[in-house]
């Protein structure tokens, strides 16, 4: 007597493959490899630059400033002894969860800023770095400068697309978080 399969027999293989699928989309987001070009911005005969001394609290209101701006308070992001935090409201599944990405702001070249993720999570749970900045790259629509790069597990801001409005727009000098000190330069072209 030749045994059927059943609607649960194939019912399993198509759950066994969504998992794989899955699992190998979310290996996608998070090994793509990405990199950053920041523009260059030299210094021309027919600019200027001054240099912006900041300090912590200074940085804090100027981020809450441009972000209730830009992004209608969507956003929180702070300055703190020791590293950035960015936090959120989501909704996943109809249910609003916090999400968090605390990260350590290093200097780059030409003046650019990359935060080191050190962690991502959301409600109360951590999540594997590399694996949601790879979700947030896909899905992330704000301004051109910022560059999320999972496999190097950091966010790449470049300033010069940042900042600039007009013939003005500034670069990071210096970012010591230690003693709550910043240091901008800004350019003006006269061109």
């Amino acid at each position: 007597m030749k045994k059927r399969s059943g609607f649960w027999f194939y019912l399993f293989w198509l759950l066994i493959l969504a998992l794989l699928a899955g699992g190998a989309y979310t290996a996608y987001l998070a090994y793509t490899p990405t990199r950053t070009n920041f523009s260059t911005v030299k210094q021309s005969d027919s600019s200027s630059s001054f240099d912006v001394s900041l300090d912590r609290d200074q940085v804090n209101d100027l981020l809450k400033t441009y972000f209730s701006e830009q992004d209608h308070n969507r956003y929180d992001v702070h300055v703190q002894q020791d590293n950035l935090e960015m936090a959120t409201t989501v909704k996943i599944l109809g249910q609003s969860m916090d999400a968090k990405i605390t990260a350590e702001p290093k200097l780059a070249d030409n003046g650019n800023v990359v935060l080191a993720v050190k962690e991502v999570s959301l409600g109360k749970m951590n999540l594997p770095t590399n694996v949601a900045l790879g979700y947030i790259a896909k899905m992330y629509d704000g301004p051109k400068g910022v560059s999320f790069q999972p496999d190097q597990q950091q966010i790449a801001l470049d300033m010069h697309k940042l900042t600039q409005k007009g013939q003005l727009s500034f670069t990071a000098k210096e970012l010591n978080m230690k003693d709550g000190h910043f240091v901008f330069t800004g350019m003006v072209d006269h061109d």
